[in-house]
Formats: C-alpha cells, structure tokens, sequence
C-alpha cells in the first residue's frame, strides 16, 4: 500500500549545478507532494556549460546509503539515474532483487545534454549490467539515442523509434517511455515542428500515445531526470503510467518554458544548457 505522500528514492549521481541529477529529482518529487531521499552514486563538477569532472563513489559506499534508507524508512517508488560504473550497476541490481520495491524507474543516463558521456556502454559487461536492471525495472525512459544504443536498433524516426521500443519491453518484460523529444521535423509523425509524441509502450505492444506541443528552449538540462522523477512519484502515489504520463508532460513543458526567466547561469555563451524550472507552479 502506498503512502498518502508518496516516499520516493533516487539513486543517481549530484549535479553541482543544480539542474539535473539528485537535485532535480529531489525538486521534482517535492513539486509533485511526494518525501524525496537519495543514494548518491557519484559526484560531478557540473554547470550549465558542461560536466567538467565525474567521481563515481565507492560501490560499498552507495550499497551503504540504499541499505539506510530501507532498513527505516518504507520506499514507494525508486527512480534510478546515473550509475557511471558496470560494478555499481550490478550492486544496484543485486539490492533491487532483495528488496523489490513495488514501483522502479530506471532512467538510462549514458550521455549528459551537453554530450559528455556519464556511463559506460558496450561491452559484454555493461550490456548484461543493463540486461539486469532492466529485469527489475518496472519502467524505462530511454531518449531515442540511448533506446538505440540499448536495443542495438535504429530509432531515428517514430516508426522505428516503436518498433525499438517493443522490441525492449518484450525482450526484457518492461514497460517503456518513448520519448519524442529528439527526432527532427522531417523523422517526427505528422505536425511534428508543433508537437512531441511520447508514449507508453507495454509488453504486448500497445501503446498509449500523449502529444505536446514542442517547446524550442535552451533551458532543457536536466528534462530527463525531472520526468522519470514526476513518473516515478505519481506511480507511487497510485496512478497508471498512462495517467501520469498525462500529468507529468504538459507540466514538463511548462517547466521548459520558465526555465530561461530563471536567470541560471551564463546563458550568453553557446555551450549554455539551462535548467529547466520546477518550481513554476508554485510561482503561478
């Protein structure tokens, strides 16, 4: 049974700029009524111009931090970011298999916004860490460029982008998140220089299609994290991936919106990724 303020756990790394990581899960699941707590899996020197440094913690020092949490305080839902590492990935895996909380997002962080890579991929290793995280996610929100890189697939356009999809939900028995925020105007589905499809894609494959328009901002650091993180804590609190998936969009792309207002870093140089504002409406 779930808790009237949903107690969330985000497992991923701290960005020292505020805009993505810990701190912008920790904002969301606060905007969204939930208790947030963390497993820090690595610290980042990080701003809106770029990851300048990345310090994965000790493995023994993140099973540490998960193992606090748990033994006091019930989890409703876990959403997991950056891992860096295949050893943590695999020690991450190990406690979700032992404690089997009833709600795992998994948010397959490989490249930052800025294009730094923050996880390694592609070896045998990493591939069967991911392979195993997969097996305990409940769902996974890839952007069409790590759907590729997990699935080994083209997912260029929409069409491909769902038949990737499928093809992960039922070789590993998850639901995924589709998300259409980086296909171009000549890939996306009909109006798409207005709208971004997402979508929920289920073992099975059915799909449950949520349109937005698009929302042309450099204020879009952190935008996966803050997602997985809304989903995650609306599962938590009861709703289906379709309903949340229906709430947390539109309140996404209006985070975008306020993110340049926010006056967060220096936004005059063309390297600038801004965070997006998930405090806006609290702010009205």
């Amino acid at each position: 049974m779930t808790s009237a303020v949903p107690r969330v756990l985000s497992i991923a790394g701290s960005d020292s700029g505020g805009g993505a990581g810990v701190q912008a899960d920790l904002k969301t699941i606060a905007a969204w009524g939930g208790y947030g707590m963390t497993a820090i899996t690595a610290i980042t020197a990080q701003n809106t111009q770029g990851v300048q440094a990345v310090h994965p913690l000790p493995v023994d020092v993140v099973r540490a931090q998960l193992d606090s949490v748990a033994a006091d305080i019930a989890v409703d839902a876990v959403k997991i970011g950056m891992l860096g590492t295949v050893e943590l990935m695999r020690a991450v895996a190990g406690w979700l298999e032992e404690t089997r909380p009833a709600v795992v997002v998994l948010d397959p962080v490989m490249v930052a916004s800025s294009g730094d890579a923050l996880t390694a991929v592609g070896d045998d290793d990493g591939r069967a860490a991911w392979a195993r995280l997969l097996r305990v996610a409940h769902l996974v929100t890839p952007n069409l460029p790590e759907l590729a890189r997990l699935t080994g697939r083209d997912a260029t356009g929409w069409d491909a982008a769902l038949d990737a999809a499928r093809g992960l939900a039922a070789e590993h028995g998850v639901t995924v998140l589709l998300k259409g925020g980086h296909l171009d105007e000549t890939e996306a589905p009909e109006a798409a220089a207005a709208e971004v499809p997402d979508a929920v894609v289920r073992v099975g494959g059915a799909v449950h299609e949520v349109r937005g328009p698009r929302v042309t901002t450099r204020a879009s650091h952190g935008t996966g994290c803050t997602l997985s993180s809304a989903l995650a804590t609306l599962a938590g609190a009861g709703l289906s991936w379709d309903d949340a998936l229906e709430r947390a969009k539109p309140w996404l792309a209006d985070a975008m919106r306020a993110g340049e207002a926010l006056a967060v870093g220096d936004a005059s140089r063309p390297t600038w990724h801004g965070p997006v504002d998930h405090g806006h409406a609290q702010r009205g």
